[in-house]
């Protein structure tokens, strides 16, 4: 879909840190903050984000240029999709102005140009990291049974737009957690696309999308993450 990869692969962190955290949606403020709480360093750790870095707040193209620094790097989310949609095919701008994208189309075209390519050029569909405590997938809405399916199968579009649109398994979490089933051949799967007031966890998956309901994101600790267990509301973050 849009030549975008479908999925990328990251080898353990030898050097440093790894952390995911949650949409963004133009908060590079808050982003800050909680890196230099945990001490970030640029030049050992990593940050996977779990995609809608942009709309709604006033940051969204310093955190599409973020993609151009050696430590960050994301999926694709919802609103990411829905402006690369609006490209291809004018009827999804007014869709994606109405979500919070207007910031886009006010741009002179050179920058236009220049953040559509960033985000063809690093954002992938998910990631898989290696940890201490096994592989992490990261994915903005939902996943696949099997996690092979990513990593293997080339997939249709609409597969795409469910692995970046879908509320359903999130809202099974929240009524039925012990109905949710593992995703297998992976420790964890991390999700964000749906706004929650804490982290809610079932099986092996967790939602984090905290910054709308919970007043802030959540930025997380890979291996800590990885080493979670049982259906939760985590107060991790």
């Amino acid at each position: 879909m849009h030549h975008l990869a479908q999925h990328r692969h990251f080898r353990r962190n030898q050097r440093g840190r790894d952390f995911v955290v949650s949409d963004l949606h133009g908060q590079i403020d808050r982003l800050e903050q909680h890196l230099r709480k945990q001490h970030f360093k640029t030049g050992e750790d990593r940050l996977f984000a779990l995609g809608d870095l942009i709309d709604r707040g006033d940051h969204s193209a310093e955190l599409i240029q973020l993609l151009e620094e050696r430590w960050f790097f994301s999926v694709m989310g919802n609103h990411e999709l829905m402006l690369l949609d609006a490209l291809s095919n004018p009827r999804w701008r007014p869709i994606h102005e109405h979500n919070g994208g207007a910031w886009f189309y006010r741009q002179p075209a050179p920058e236009k140009t220049y953040q559509a390519r960033l985000l063809h050029q690093h954002l992938a569909l998910a990631v898989t990291v290696e940890t201490a405590r096994g592989p992490v997938g990261i994915v903005h809405a939902t996943a696949p049974s099997d996690w092979r399916t990513i990593q293997e199968v080339p997939l249709e579009d609409d597969q795409w737009n469910e692995l970046v649109w879908d509320r359903h398994d999130y809202q099974q979490a929240l009524r039925s957690p012990e109905m949710i089933p593992p995703v297998r051949h992976v420790t964890r799967v991390v999700h964000g696309h749906v706004s929650c007031e804490q982290p809610i966890s079932a099986s092996n998956r967790i939602w984090i999308d905290t910054l709308y309901r919970g007043g802030d994101i959540t930025l997380m600790p890979l291996p800590a993450l990885a080493g979670l267990s049982g259906h939760s509301r985590s107060s991790a973050g």
